[in-house]
């Protein structure tokens, strides 16, 4: 009978939340284990460090290490984003909105097949955003409103707050790398542990792009805010003008073939580099940390369970690279240099199938290790013109007109605040 031992030791290497997070929630996973953090660098296009932003999927990874939703949110730590709003991004001009929450729901049928049924036969309904209460929470203004936010995160009091908890638990802070059964590279994309691995490059899904970064000019609030311009895009998040397109910080959007090899895992952008739209870095490390606690490793390597670990680590990075690759392929904007190299780009497969499935049927096809809500991509797809060919079956009971009437009785509700207040 082979025996299976227990890590006994993990070392950490990075100097932004992803390494603190990660030697936190191993410290108090493994409370035995001697948990070290070595410190490096924050370089300038560790995006999920500088930017950390977390949607609802991963809010119980930082609810297990003691900081839920609602101590980062009274203490200063986090603030909540509801919405991203995209201007100038779509084929008729309209501005969309994407929530960070689901849509309402209705008994009739799904929301987006009946608001289709009803906007297709020239029936008078608002925009599909309109039916997402994070949306209506945002465009109100509402500081407080009862949906489940993402957590704009400020990476200086995250660091600071994660240095207290894992000082508690044990965890050891030291200027050299030490020995481990386990060692974790969140060193950012310098990659200081993983250079060697094979790197797969996002860029026939989403573009390569120079961004710089400003204190912005106005509060956004609780919504992200992206302009779609000839060159790239521009965004305002809290505290931080963007501009994506021209000149600034080089990113190049792609992910390590294998995230874990050896006694080396890689998390954060030294795993993935999702690029800057959506901000979604930090999600990904925390679902990627989430993965490596359900399946934590044993003293001695095993292929095995590394085999699933990378499976399930690159289907979870894939989908997202799917979701943000829709903002630029989804048709919505095409003009200005930037825009017109996505005419001819080849897509990924599964990019390509989800664009036909839903053009000809309405459907997005629920995924394994899904960080992102279906409403969600339903919004991206909505909100850049696209309308299946093909009905929803359900919603062909529902006349044009009743459809129509189901919805603005809803979007009325919600304007009143039935669902959020």
């Amino acid at each position: 009978m082979n025996a299976r031992t227990g890590l006994r030791s993990v070392a950490v290497v990075g100097g932004g939340p992803v390494a603190l997070v990660s030697a936190v929630a191993l410290k108090q996973a493994l409370p035995d284990a001697e948990v070290t953090l070595t410190p490096a660098p924050v370089a300038d296009d560790a995006l999920a460090d500088r930017f950390p932003l977390a949607l609802p999927a991963v809010h119980a990874v930082l609810a297990r290490i003691g900081m839920p939703r609602e101590l980062l949110l009274a203490r200063g730590v986090a603030r909540a984003r509801y919405a991203s709003a995209f201007a100038d991004w779509s084929r008729d001009g309209a501005e969309w909105m994407v929530g960070d929450d689901a849509a309402a729901t209705l008994a009739e049928g799904r929301v987006a097949a009946l608001w289709l049924r009803a906007r297709v036969a020239r029936e008078r309904v608002p925009p599909f955003h309109a039916l997402v209460p994070a949306c209506v929470a945002a465009a109100a203004g509402i500081a407080d409103a009862q949906v489940e936010p993402a957590l704009h995160l400020d990476p200086a009091r995250m660091v600071q707050a994660l240095r207290s908890i894992g000082g508690q638990a044990g965890v050891r802070f030291a200027e050299a790398l030490t020995d481990a059964d386990l060692v974790i590279d969140a060193s950012g994309p310098a990659r200081l542990l993983t250079a060697n691995r094979a790197f797969e490059d996002w860029r026939d899904a989403v573009p390569g792009v120079r961004v710089a970064f400003a204190a912005a000019d106005a509060d956004p609030g609780s919504c992200d805010r992206y302009r779609a311009t000839a060159r790239g895009w521009q965004a305002t998040w809290p505290g931080v003008r963007v501009e994506a397109g021209g000149d600034g910080i080089a990113i190049a959007p792609g992910r390590l073939s294998e995230t874990f090899a050896g006694r080396v895992v890689a998390l954060g952008d030294a795993a993935v580099q999702p690029g800057p739209l959506g901000r979604m870095g930090f999600t990904l490390a925390l679902g990627q940390l989430a993965l490596l606690l359900e399946l934590l490793p044993a003293c001695d390597p095993e292929p095995l369970l590394q085999a699933e670990y990378n499976r399930r680590a690159g289907l979870q990075a894939d989908r997202m690279r799917d979701f943000l690759g829709l903002h630029y392929h989804g048709g919505g904007r095409t003009q200005g240099p930037f825009w017109h190299q996505f005419r001819d780009t080849s897509r990924p497969p599964s990019l390509d199938r989800l664009l036909a499935q839903f053009a000809r049927r309405g459907q997005v096809v629920p995924a394994d290790e899904e960080l992102v809500q279906r409403d969600a991509w339903t919004a991206v797809l909505l909100g850049q013109g696209i309308w299946p060919a093909r009905p929803d079956p359900i919603a062909l009971s529902v006349s044009p007109a009743e459809a129509a009437r189901l919805i603005n009785d809803l979007v009325a509700r919600l304007a009143a605040l039935d669902y959020i207040a």
